[in-house]
């Protein structure tokens, strides 16, 4: 005999149903609620800001800085006197036989300025005549140290330079101008004489004659002849001369005279504002000026 299907009813379906269905929201209950979530995230926010704060606090330097430094350096330091007065009161007692000559180690400066048993002359420095003689008698008598002997080349060298002083401070030459009268009213001379003691290898002349009206040149003169050589210029101004030693002369010691011509105009000429320069320089390469008016 057939058998005829049972179809379930309505309410077995809606019952599997559900069961099948997935769950789209929790069942209030099982999970925590928003309340709690906010009470853990403060409390985690809380405990970072704890963490952080007492880390830096434990950075911070409480030890009071520079003064502290300052105070364990004055401490060092007063440990360091301490010692070294410690220290210096065992060596003052250990040593308290030898004070005496502590004492005169302490002066030893005064020990090396006293005069050696030669005498002051072997042992002064280089001053007055007085101290040069006795020094110069101290090294022929005995044997100086390498000092004394420094001390004499000093003095010798004093020596050399007081010697050389004078020679060069003493003049060699001297000169002197005027003008050779005559009874000319339109021409004129101007002489100049130059007087050397040691020989010469340079000489210059210069003479300057102011115009005055009508003043030309004429010509020159010269006790040298032809060792000299002789050069003029005018301008509106005056009248220029200069005279020259030729390269390779040598003049002994001795008198030179050096005239210069002009015309002028008539009468008697005024030679107040002439001048005249002097250039010399000896064998020994020493130059000496002079100058003067007529």
């Amino acid at each position: 005999m057939p058998q005829t299907s049972v179809r379930p009813a309505r309410s077995d379906g809606e019952f599997a149903d559900v069961f099948a269905r997935r769950a789209r929201t929790p069942l209030r209950g099982f999970l925590p609620g928003r309340r709690v979530w906010s009470a853990v995230g403060g409390s985690a926010a809380a405990v970072v800001v704890i963490a952080g704060a007492t880390a830096l606090v434990a950075r911070i330097d409480w030890s009071g800085g520079p003064e502290t430094v300052t105070t364990t350096a004055a401490a060092k330091k007063a440990d360091a006197t301490k010692q070294g007065s410690a220290k210096a009161d065992g060596d003052t007692a250990t040593t308290a036989p030898s004070a005496a000559a502590s004492a005169g180690k302490d002066k030893g400066p005064d020990v090396v300025y006293l005069p050696p048993p030669g005498g002051y002359g072997s042992g002064t420095s280089v001053g007055g005549p007085a101290s040069s003689a006795s020094g110069s008698g101290s090294r022929s008598g005995s044997g100086t140290s390498s000092g004394g002997t420094a001390a004499g080349d000093a003095q010798k060298s004093a020596s050399q330079s007081a010697g050389a002083t004078p020679q060069q401070s003493t003049p060699y030459m001297s000169s002197d101008g005027s003008v050779v009268a005559d009874t000319n009213n339109y021409w004129d001379q101007s002489l100049v004489t130059v007087k050397s003691t040691k020989a010469l290898s340079g000489l210059k002349v210069v003479f300057k004659i102011i115009q005055t009206g009508g003043v030309a040149n004429t010509g020159t003169w010269s006790s040298l002849a032809d060792k000299v050589s002789v050069s003029s210029g005018a301008s509106s101004g005056e009248l220029d001369y200069v005279i020259t030693l030729k390269s390779g002369v040598t003049l002994e010691p001795g008198t030179y005279s050096f005239a210069v011509q002009y015309n002028h105009a008539p009468g008697h000429r005024d030679a107040g504002g002439d001048r005249y320069n002097v250039t010399t320089t000896s064998t020994t390469s020493v130059t000496e000026y002079g100058k003067g008016g007529f």
